[in-house]
């Protein structure tokens, strides 16, 4: 059996900035202030407790300074605050009397299935999609934390900023993992790929350190 490989905090880095495609403009409504759906301090504790933290820190100081952290953006299904621009999902899974839109939207998550539900035709697809698209709003070290929540054992994703891919992260249950970035000015996206198991997309929050 090979062994599952232990998930490092790294330093992810964008691009300048995110050039949208031809034939993509969108309409956007005018940024709220960001409430952020984790406080840094709780975000804070789940970074130092991500393997190779330490190395992290000891270039970027700050990132355990919760009075520096400034709230950026937040996504969640229900709301979008701060810089936030589109929340993207594919592939998610609607399962009535369990996860049918209102009940998500309800409970402020949504769900993507894998194994399991062919009595009911499903597809055990592992599909699932989220682009959270934002906007920082100057230079610097930034710090993007997610929060899911695996659901009938363990579930596994891979994260990106941009084109940087974070790599596999696994998790079992409800998982809050800092990301760590260095952004230009500009729009960017964080990205989230599902690779194995179901699990819920609670929240996204966007902290400028």
């Amino acid at each position: 059996m090979k062994r599952q490989r232990t998930y490092r905090l790294v330093l992810g880095k964008g691009p300048k900035s995110v050039r949208l495609p031809a034939h993509a403009k969108r309409k956007t409504l005018q940024a709220r202030p960001a409430k952020p759906k984790i406080d840094a301090t709780t975000t804070i504790r789940a970074l130092k407790a991500t393997p190779n933290s330490r190395a992290i820190i000891a270039r970027i100081p700050s990132l355990v300074r919760a009075d520096l952290w400034f709230p950026t953006a937040t996504f969640t299904v229900c709301r979008k605050t701060g810089t936030a621009t589109w929340l993207d999902i594919w592939d998610c899974d609607h399962f009535d009397g369990f996860t049918d839109m209102q009940k998500c939207l309800a409970d402020c998550r949504v769900w993507f299935s894998a194994n399991g539900y062919t009595y009911w035709d499903s597809p055990q697809t592992k599909t699932g999609r989220i682009n959270c698209y934002f906007k920082a709003p100057t230079p610097g070290n930034y710090v993007c934390n997610v929060q899911l929540q695996s659901y009938a054992g363990a579930a596994q994703v891979e994260c990106l900023i941009d084109s940087f891919n974070y790599g596999p992260l696994p998790f079992n249950g409800l998982i809050n993992q800092p990301h760590p970035m260095s952004l230009s000015a500009g729009y960017h996206s964080f990205r989230i790929r599902q690779m194995t198991g179901s699990f819920f997309f609670n929240s996204l929050t966007v902290w400028k350190t």
